[in-house]
């Protein structure tokens, strides 16, 4: 999605590294669909919210199904402009996202299947958003300049025809496994996916537990609430969705030195000792936590005592030694995920109780 620099800390009570010994075991997995490359696109929280989705689908007997993922982000961008300039510059202004930003464009402008709408423009094999960005970064940057708070209608068509340009021009309707849908009709009655369904959330204790609050996050740019629990029901709600059909998605932190995508695990070289909420929570502070990327939890493995994740990246199949997955031991899970993504029905009765949904 995006990468930044991270302000490196040192928490107190830390434990002595270890060996790391990636899992020899085959995890226990939830359908998933084929790994995806993002390639030169900020656009990794589409791609792991469309994963999560397609997931969902399987496991609401709709088979594998391939849903656009630059359907989402045209839409999402256009959105984008328009709030940066109505904060007078106020936001982040980024082609990153959330999962709030893909529920905004299904409830708004429903999906389309991925051959429906590649994003490819220019008729291009992979996704490249460096020029369209830096355009757009500029006539953004202009109207900030010149106290631009609202895009005329002249220039919403020029915005238009730049995104048309580079992502192509969004169907009206289009023929899918012989029939005919508009974006409403396929989400709403082929799809037939509850937004409503798919909560974030997150555990922190500088906000109530058990409570929703605004994740102060830049790239949180629609100042969209989380919910917010305990560390143990954080665990809890993953562990209890794995195991019971759903996958969960995954928001965090992978500008870190202990992420080894290249080898195909990420776990702490010295993972924090005593509470772990509380070194939670200092990470988050100190910025040694930052959320730079998304990706998609499709199952885990126990191995001596420690649970791995099986996390889908969407940096391609040929990305690393473990064709685009990647090992997560807890402790980095713990310590380094922002957020998650889960349906409310993964959530354990006893926490839903507590959130009181």
């Amino acid at each position: 999605m995006f990468r930044i620099a991270l302000i490196i800390c040192c928490c107190s009570g830390i434990a002595f590294s270890q060996s790391i010994n990636i899992p020899a075991l085959k995890p226990s997995v939830v359908p998933f669909t084929p790994v995806k490359d993002q390639y030169l696109s900020a656009t990794c929280w589409s791609f792991s919210s469309t994963s999560l989705l397609e997931s969902e689908l399987i496991r609401m007997g709709k088979g594998e199904t391939d849903i656009s993922e630059m359907f989402i982000a045209r839409h999402s961008m256009m959105r984008k402009i328009k709030r940066h300039l109505q904060l007078k510059g106020g936001n982040f202004f980024t082609p990153g996202g959330q999962f709030h930003d893909v529920v905004w464009v299904m409830k708004n402008y429903g999906l389309v299947p991925e051959s429906a709408y590649t994003g490819k423009g220019r008729g291009e094999n992979d996704h490249n958003h460096g020029d369209m960005d830096t355009l757009l970064n500029n006539i953004v940057k202009y109207c900030i300049d010149n106290q631009i708070t609202e895009l005329s209608n002249r220039q919403v068509n020029v915005v238009d025809s730049i995104l048309d340009y580079y992502y192509g021009t969004l169907p009206a309707e289009f023929v899918y496994k012989g029939k005919t849908y508009t974006p409403r009709t396929y989400c709403d009655q082929y799809l037939g996916l509850n937004p409503d369904n798919y909560l974030e959330i997150t555990s922190y204790t500088h906000h109530p537990f058990y409570t929703r609050f605004v994740l102060e996050d830049k790239y949180n740019w629609t100042g969209d609430a989380y919910w917010n629990v305990s560390l143990d029901d954080f665990i809890s709600i993953t562990n209890n969705a794995l195991d019971n059909g759903f996958t969960v998605g995954w928001d965090g932190d992978v500008d870190d030195p202990d992420f080894h995508y290249n080898e195909g695990y990420a776990s702490l070289k010295n993972p924090p000792v005593g509470d772990q909420q509380k070194a939670r929570q200092q990470a988050f502070d100190s910025q040694t936590t930052l959320l730079d990327h998304m990706m998609h939890i499709v199952g885990r493995v126990r191995q001596n005592g420690m649970t791995w994740y099986y996390v889908k990246n969407s940096w391609g199949k040929m990305s690393n030694s473990a064709g685009g997955f990647l090992y997560m031991r807890e402790d980095y899970y713990n310590m380094r995920t922002v957020a998650m993504i889960v349906h409310k029905d993964a959530i354990p009765v006893a926490v839903r109780k507590k959130m009181g949904i």
